[in-house]
C-alpha cells in the first residue's frame, strides 16, 4: 500500500469518510464523557467495518 493508493481511497470517499469522522467523533467524545467503554469498542469495530467495506469496493486506477 503506497502513499498515492491512500490518497486516492480518500479522494474516491471523502464525503463518506468525513460524514463518518465527524460522527463518529461525536460519538466517541459522547461515550467517553459517561465512561462507556463498551460503546468506545464497539464505535472502534463499526469504524473498522465500514472502512473495510468501502477500502474492498474501491478499485484504484491502474497507471499508463
Amino acid at each position: 500500500m503506497s502513499v498515492r493508493t491512500v490518497v486516492g481511497f480518500y479522494r474516491a470517499h471523502w464525503l463518506s469518510l468525513t460524514l463518518m469522522g465527524g460522527i463518529m467523533a461525536l460519538y466517541f467524545a459522547s461515550a467517553l464523557v459517561h465512561e462507556d467503554y463498551w460503546h468506545v469498542l464497539a464505535g472502534v469495530l463499526a469504524l473498522a467495518l465500514v472502512v473495510g467495506w468501502l477500502w474492498s469496493r474501491y478499485d484504484p486506477p491502474t497507471a499508463t
